[in-house]
């Protein structure tokens, strides 16, 4: 029986150029994609009215409304 290769010895957080933070460009899509989703689940909570569910898509709504401009804070903070 023969005896594997050895692989070339990697750094422990993994390959830098697949695993690199996200940068502002890409914080400001996510801050924009999850603000939209949080006005939307906002306006299906009144389309919604009379059904108990819709408190929790309203808290959905909040919590990615609120995420999203965390995602625009980190923009920021990555452009200066």
């Amino acid at each position: 029986m023969t005896t594997p290769p050895e692989q070339p010895e990697q750094p422990a957080d993994g390959h830098e150029e697949w695993f690199r933070p996200p940068t502002a460009k890409e914080h400001r899509i996510g801050g924009f994609l999850f603000i939209g989703f949080g006005l939307f689940f906002v306006a299906l909570f009144f389309v919604l009215a009379g059904w108990w569910f819709r408190w929790v898509i309203c808290g959905l709504g909040v919590y990615s409304f609120l995420h999203g401009f965390r995602h625009l804070q980190d923009a920021r903070r990555t452009k200066g």
